[in-house]
């Protein structure tokens, strides 16, 4: 039975596995909603979904895919399996902070112990046996593509002491930081370059 959405006065079909919802041979957008506030405090969120597992399997509370099905997709354009915007309306300004993508890593408890592997953020790959890898494939690839630059490619906390190794992510120096591995980049251009790194403890 295909699933079905509320989509103005009527119901409209989105398709289901053994029958595709129609295609488009051109630029299209297959569903846009519209929403506006005008609130002056608290939050509001456009969808809040909640998924609690309550056994011990896993799954994911929002999946998506953008499939490329054909030879050449996105010749001269790009194919994305989310793009997320978050926009500053010409002579508006921002108090707070704004992010397009903000990803949280919460544990709650008092003295929690919840084990497993835990983080905000993990990339992936997921790449069959045999392929040919791009010069420029990469886990993360960052583009300034407005008129306006970034300049800064992360930003950390304040560098704490460093005998604060065990409790914050970004210490002051050593007083011998000798290479010892590299992490690998590389550039819109195919260049490659090394980002230095140590396995020397940074408290001694």
């Amino acid at each position: 039975m295909a699933s079905r959405i509320k989509y103005g006065p009527a119901i409209r079909d989105i398709g289901k596995s053994s029958t595709r919802c129609p295609s488009a041979n051109g630029s299209h957008i297959f569903s846009r909603i519209y929403e506006k506030c005008t609130h002056v405090s608290g939050d509001v969120r456009g969808v809040y979904q909640d998924l609690i597992f309550n056994g011990q399997g896993g799954g994911e509370t929002l999946r998506i895919r953008a499939i490329a099905n054909a030879l050449l997709v996105a010749t001269g354009a790009t194919v994305n399996a989310m793009h997320a915007t978050m926009r500053v309306a010409a002579d508006k300004t921002i108090s707070g902070a704004a992010h397009a993508i903000r990803a949280t890593l919460e544990v709650a408890g008092t003295t929690p112990t919840p084990g497993g592997t835990l983080s905000a953020l993990q990339v992936d790959s997921n790449i069959s046996t045999g392929w040919t890898a791009g010069g420029k494939d990469a886990f993360i690839s960052i583009a300034n593509v407005g008129a306006g630059k970034l300049t800064n490619v992360l930003q950390v906390p304040t560098a704490a002491a460093k005998t604060a190794y065990l409790t914050d992510p970004f210490v002051a120096r050593h007083a011998d930081p000798e290479a010892t591995h590299g992490l690998k980049m590389v550039d819109a251009a195919g260049t490659v370059y090394w980002i230095m790194v140590t396995t020397d403890t940074p408290n001694d």
